[in-house]
């Protein structure tokens, strides 16, 4: 089921030996692709419309207008972007982007120079100074060695002399008349040894020889050496700024940021264009709509329209509930010559009050009070041998005042806007009451006081729910500022409603089930 059709079903569905309502879509020759749609349509109200066209071409065009508009308020429902804040904010944030991505550059250049300057620079670097207090003359390296390798009294001699030296086990075993001579021939060797040790490491941590290990160390981290690992990493870094820098630029036509901003611009101004042209085809369609209404209000049929949509909600109302519907406007009823009572709704043979008889009068005309309307409802009810009466406002022309749904013993007065389809829960709500009261007088009678009381009590409720209405009529009319209030009334008012019915439909029930056979 399309969304079309589920929208015309969710209204009420018409008698099924009513034929379906066949639409082709004709659209224009450059449109992108013609649609064919073969849609059933039961919506009381639009087929009343449909119906008031001639069959055949006129019928199919004024059901494409109607379409087409519909579809154009829910996309205006969806949201419409404002072209000139989108186009501000995008120059704000490519601004805000670049700013902060050419700030992080120069801090990152800043850090990592002052950090290698730190550590490495041979005049103030820790590395530098840090190896040139281990290799100097005097220096740590050279303390420790001397300390260890060194004069007669270093730690390498003492240990020597203990263990090979004279008297010692060693010597008075290998030499036992020449031992002068073996620890004479055994020193000289290792103290060259050691010397010639000594000078091979001090060679390697000095920055005089150009190949030892510490003058290689430094120029692999000096900036003046063209393969210096230093060098390469300055390479690099200047290079991926000169990357982020064309990238981010809008001087240049092929940066990243230059197709952000056109495709940004195009998107802007396709979306301006689009507004423009809905702006302008919803404010054509509005004027066709309004020219529409005026001219009906200025025709004798003004009145006949009210009563007519009154009829078409009825009429769906009451084959939804398994009522029977009669449009008695053009008809005299039991008073002679009278034909007070617009329409006739008769309580379904499952109904606690079968065969109840409830008349509605529709008035769309100025200068109409509550007391004449009263009166007339009244004089209906005679008329059409009805138990309940609703007298119908049109909201254009009711007294000043007077709330959505207000009951006047059996008789029930309705503030109705037929161009509102928000409106029609006031009539639905107003068709229960009536329904319950038409019950209640039927079983007035009757031991199940309970159960007339729960229906009293739920009658008070739908009452109430309904004199919201007001309130969400008032608030639409600002409904830029009040649009939450708006949806939370609506939702809880929807709650309530829907429970009332509930309670009105299992008293309703209760009292069948127990009524005698």
């Amino acid at each position: 089921m399309t969304p079309f059709e589920h929208g015309m079903r969710a209204r009420g569905a018409v008698h099924p030996a009513q034929e379906p309502l066949r639409l082709r879509d004709v659209s224009a020759p450059d449109a992108p692709a013609p649609l064919v749609l073969t849609l059933e349509v039961t919506d009381p109200d639009v087929l009343v419309e449909l119906r008031r066209h001639g069959d055949g071409a006129e019928r199919n065009r004024h059901a494409l207008a109607a379409l087409r508009v519909g579809v154009l308020a829910i996309r205006a429902a969806s949201g419409q972007v404002d072209a000139a804040t989108i186009r501000e904010a995008g120059g704000a944030l490519v601004a805000e982007v670049r700013e902060i991505l050419s700030t992080r550059v120069t801090e990152m250049n800043e850090r990592v120079a002052a950090t290698l300057t730190q550590y490495l620079d041979p005049q103030n670097g820790a590395l530098p100074q840090r190896i040139q207090a281990l290799v100097r003359q005097d220096g740590e390296l050279e303390r420790v060695l001397r300390s260890h390798v060194g004069a007669d009294d270093s730690l390498l001699a003492r240990s020597l002399a203990a263990h090979v030296g004279e008297g010692s086990p060693l010597f008075r075993l290998l030499s036992p008349t020449d031992g002068e001579g073996l620890r004479a021939q055994l020193a000289s060797t290792m103290e060259e040894a050691l010397a010639e040790q000594r000078t091979h490491i001090l060679r390697e941590f000095s920055l005089d020889a150009k190949d030892s290990a510490l003058s290689r160390l430094v120029r692999e981290f000096s900036m003046d050496g063209e393969g210096s690992a230093m060098n390469r990493l300055s390479k690099v870094v200047a290079s991926a700024s000169s990357q982020i820098e064309k990238n981010l630029s809008l001087d240049d036509e092929g940066s990243s940021l230059s197709r952000l901003k056109r495709q940004l611009e195009a998107t802007v101004d396709r979306l301006a264009r689009d507004n423009g042209e809905f702006q302008t085809q919803m404010r054509e369609a509005l004027a066709r709509l309004d020219a529409r209404k005026k001219e009906e209000a200025r025709t004798p049929r003004h009145g006949l329209v009210f009563e007519e949509r009154l009829g078409a909600l009825l009429a769906g109302e009451a084959q939804r509930l398994g009522d029977l519907y009669e449009a008695t406007g053009d008809t005299t009823g039991n008073i002679k010559n009278c034909k007070v009572g617009d329409h006739v709704i008769e309580l379904g043979a499952d109904s606690a009050a079968a065969h109840a008889r409830i008349v509605w009068e529709a008035k769309d005309k100025n200068g109409s009070s509550v007391r004449a309307a009263i009166e007339e409802i009244d004089e209906a009810r005679r008329n059409r041998q009805a138990q309940v009466g609703v007298f119908v406002f049109s909201s254009k022309t009711a007294p000043s005042g007077l709330e959505s749904l207000q009951r006047h013993g059996n008789d029930v007065l309705v503030v109705w806007d037929a161009d509102d389809t928000a409106s029609d829960l006031v009539v639905r709500a107003a068709y229960s009451l009536a329904r319950s009261l038409a019950v209640r007088e039927r079983r007035a009678g009757c031991e199940s006081q309970a159960a007339l009381a729960e229906l009293e009590r739920a009658a008070r409720g739908v009452e109430k729910q309904v004199g919201y209405l007001e309130e969400v009529r008032k608030w639409a009319e600002t409904v830029r500022g009040h649009g939450e209030k708006i949806t939370d009334r609506t939702t809880r008012m929807a709650d309530e409603l829907r429970r009332e019915v509930e309670r009105l439909d299992a008293q309703i029930s209760a009292m069948r089930t127990a009524e005698p056979s």
